[in-house]
């Protein structure tokens, strides 16, 4: 990807998330397909998850396993597939600031548009999973300023997340004041992770001064929420990581059960058809190339 396309995903980016009045989703791919079939489906930002990306890359849970290298080239396809801007999910930026410095500009280098650091301790887990650790206050903040010189290197117009697990850990007091404090070290919007009460977000919005973020998982600690009710308070950014991942889950397992059972027709009728899935993958897109620089 060429650095001025970069630099004008990371743009559109940071204009939906100032946009007020207007919720977008960041909606989460965990491969190439998933991207594809993101902006078929007309959203405006692909986000990556890392639950998703553990599951579909080693087929083990979001614990840590998944290191920089096997995310970055995951996220590299991602971005490839698409040509929406891409916020993706980095961790912890895998060590400490110096790490955070390598991992984020080498992500602006493929091209996302965006990035979210976590203040968990590494390895980290889902956040919406028991028995997490955070780090300290203050080595967030330095992994921020690192992912943020980072930035201005490479893309300036790149966003920056900074997510808090503290709600869990430490209780909201805690998730407020660091919200705070990642605001003032130079993140562009704060991810909580599980908040608990439309109190609690009405209450971050008031008092950070940078956009909020959260992620609505089924089965999750944080209720859904009306998304007209959320646009109300002054949300304009929301993950939905699993809307791909588990849907395509329960397809896939209904589908060797029927195949298991010997109904090759049930099969049949819960997949696309083969010219279905040739358009979604753009194949007559190459075979229309191939004619140009054939002959």
């Amino acid at each position: 990807m060429s650095e001025w396309k970069a630099f004008q995903k990371a743009r559109k980016l940071r204009e939906y998330l100032n946009e007020k009045g207007k919720l977008t989703l960041r909606v989460c791919a965990y491969d190439a397909l998933s991207a594809r079939l993101i902006q078929l489906a007309g959203f405006e930002v692909v986000g990556t998850t890392g639950y998703g990306i553990s599951a579909s890359l080693i087929g083990q849970p979001d614990i840590g396993l998944v290191g920089y290298a096997e995310m970055l080239e995951r996220v590299r396809t991602i971005v490839n597939a698409t040509d929406l801007p891409v916020d993706a999910d980095i961790d912890t930026g895998y060590g400490n600031a110096l790490n955070v410095y390598w991992t984020v500009k080498n992500f602006a280098r493929i091209g996302v548009a965006g990035v979210r650091l976590e203040d968990q301790v590494w390895p980290k887990r889902c956040g919406h999973m028991e028995g997490k650790s955070i780090v300290s206050l203050e080595e967030m903040v330095n992994k921020i300023r690192a992912a943020v010189d980072a930035k201005n290197e490479e893309n300036p117009e790149l966003v920056i997340g900074a997510r808090t697990d503290a709600r869990s850990v430490a209780g909201f007091e805690e998730v407020l004041r660091r919200a705070k404090a990642y605001a003032q070290a130079g993140a562009d919007y704060i991810y909580v992770e599980a908040p608990q009460s439309i109190e609690e977000i009405k209450t971050l919005v008031h008092e950070v001064p940078k956009p909020i973020s959260f992620n609505i998982i089924p089965g999750g600690k944080t209720p859904l929420f009306d998304f007209n009710e959320l646009v109300k308070v002054g949300i304009t950014y929301l993950s939905i990581p699993m809307v791909c991942l588990y849907p395509a889950t329960k397809a896939m397992m209904e589908a060797l059960k029927a195949l298991k059972e010997g109904d090759f027709q049930k099969v049949v009728e819960l997949g696309v058809s083969w010219s279905e899935f040739n358009e979604i993958v753009g194949y007559s897109e190459w075979r229309k190339m191939e004619s140009k620089y054939s002959g």
